[in-house]
């Protein structure tokens, strides 16, 4: 049926110009014009007649290009979440399903090699599966001795490394805490238009970051980080992707 219809239009699009042309044509011998006139009237309503026809035809392809972006965009969107759910979220829950097991008798070496690993397969699906290529991802532990602070702890992705500790009584500091207390997401767009409170943006050599709390009902763990270099490597779409897996980190380092 869509076919059927799509065959009707191409054929009577020219039609319909072909039929207006013809029209100027016919007014301007029905006026008894010559020469000059006559050709510059033809000339005149073939050009208004393709671009009255013309306009609305390239309105609708555009439209068509938008819709087909915007589907390819639904098909990567759904890919990655793929990739999340089959290289982090299934060996997550067996690790913490480990974690959990082994706890029951055990507090030792095993269940903190476990959790490690919890910790390696979350920052490997974050810089790899998030977003652009060249990420970084990070995890910023919480230290409780005074002052509080968010030291950097692992990493993984470009090679990076991060060296910013954010200390409890710094504006930085406070802001990326209180985050953490409060359990919010921060997603900047742009570091050079629009960043934290306390941001010294020379340092840095990336343009667009995540911020996720690592936490449970109970305990803060610290924040998980994903970072680009450039402007549109991470989407406001990445943020949920990044807080299931904090939220699942957050699980393994608290069973």
């Amino acid at each position: 049926m869509g076919g059927t219809r799509e065959l009707v239009r191409a054929t009577a699009r020219p039609v319909a110009v072909g039929a207006a042309t013809v029209a100027w044509v016919l007014g301007a011998v029905v006026n008894d014009l010559h020469g000059w006139p006559f050709t510059l009237t033809a000339a005149v309503g073939a050009v208004l007649t393709a671009l009255a026809v013309g306009i609305p035809l390239r309105a609708e392809h555009n439209a068509r290009v938008r819709a087909g972006t915007a589907e390819q965009i639904a098909e990567d969107a759904s890919a990655r979440i793929q990739l999340v759910l089959n290289d982090a979220l299934e060996p997550l829950t067996y690790l913490i399903g480990r974690i959990t097991d082994r706890r029951r008798w055990s507090f030792g070496r095993e269940a903190a090699e476990l959790q490690g690993q919890a910790m390696a397969v979350v920052l490997s699906a974050a810089a790899e599966v998030l977003g652009a290529n060249r990420l970084r991802s990070c995890f910023f532990a919480r230290v409780d001795e005074k002052p509080v602070r968010l030291v950097p702890s692992a990493f993984h992705g470009r090679a990076e490394e991060p060296r910013t500790t954010f200390v409890e009584g710094t504006e930085l500091g406070d802001f990326a805490l209180g985050l953490l207390a409060r359990r919010e997401d921060l997603f900047c767009a742009d570091t050079e238009t629009a960043f934290p409170p306390g941001w010294d943006p020379g340092p840095h050599k990336y343009r667009t970051f995540i911020a996720v709390p690592v936490a449970t009902e109970a305990r803060q763990f610290g924040i998980l980080t994903v970072d680009g270099l450039e402007v549109g490597d991470l989407t406001e779409d990445d943020v949920a992707a990044v807080r299931v897996l904090a939220r699942l980190l957050a699980v393994a380092l608290g069973a």
